[in-house]
């Protein structure tokens, strides 16, 4: 009978209500006042997108850990960067299936900074960060031999650019270098065949 008294007082008049009837509005009060609590109906709902494990803006990569296998099965440790500079002429051959890949990766990955064409002129300009990546087009890029285009990207700049050896795979590295041979020199591209 108490709930009888519960009711009145609640909904005022009186009105006759059974027992499972108030334990359904009753049971549908808790649900809603649980709910009301619960971490599900908190804002901001899209926090948790922003707070996971990511990489943020100019933070490495995270490292692979060590004897880890790579995607493609390559290897995953870096050579002597002195070394590889030193190489004159890429092991892939500036193909038009090479010179392809390396331009869907360097969309990818470099053209944000680098811009599409390589001029150094792509949409991070635009944010006004303070720095200007380089002009991959001009000469004194151009000079520069393709272990040296190859070590910048596995390595990283000696001063603003990151390293993208867990980006870019090894021989990925080497079809960017390929397509970047192409925006210095349009015309070559069956040359380096």
């Amino acid at each position: 009978m108490k709930h009888r008294k519960f009711f009145r007082i609640v909904l005022g008049g009186d009105r006759n209500f059974s027992f499972s009837g108030g334990l359904k509005v009753c049971a549908a009060v808790a649900f809603a006042a649980a709910l009301s609590l619960s971490s599900a109906h908190s804002l901001p709902w899209s926090w948790d997108m922003w707070s996971q494990d990511s990489i943020k803006p100019y933070e490495e990569p995270v490292i692979f850990p060590r004897n880890s296998i790579s995607t493609d099965g390559g290897k995953t440790k870096l050579e002597d960067r002195n070394k590889v500079e030193q190489i004159k002429k890429g092991p892939v051959p500036g193909n038009d299936k090479s010179i392809a890949r390396g331009e869907k990766i360097y969309g990818e990955q470099c053209a944000v900074c680098h811009g599409p064409g390589g001029a150094g002129d792509g949409i991070i300009i635009k944010k006004g960060l303070g720095f200007y990546p380089v002009n991959l087009t001009t000469p004194a890029v151009a000079q520069r031999t393709d272990g040296y285009i190859y070590a910048y990207i596995r390595y990283g700049g000696k001063v603003m650019m990151p390293s993208y050896s867990e980006n870019i795979s090894e021989r990925d590295a080497w079809h960017v270098v390929n397509y970047v041979r192409k925006l210095q020199n349009p015309g070559s591209a069956k040359e380096n065949q």
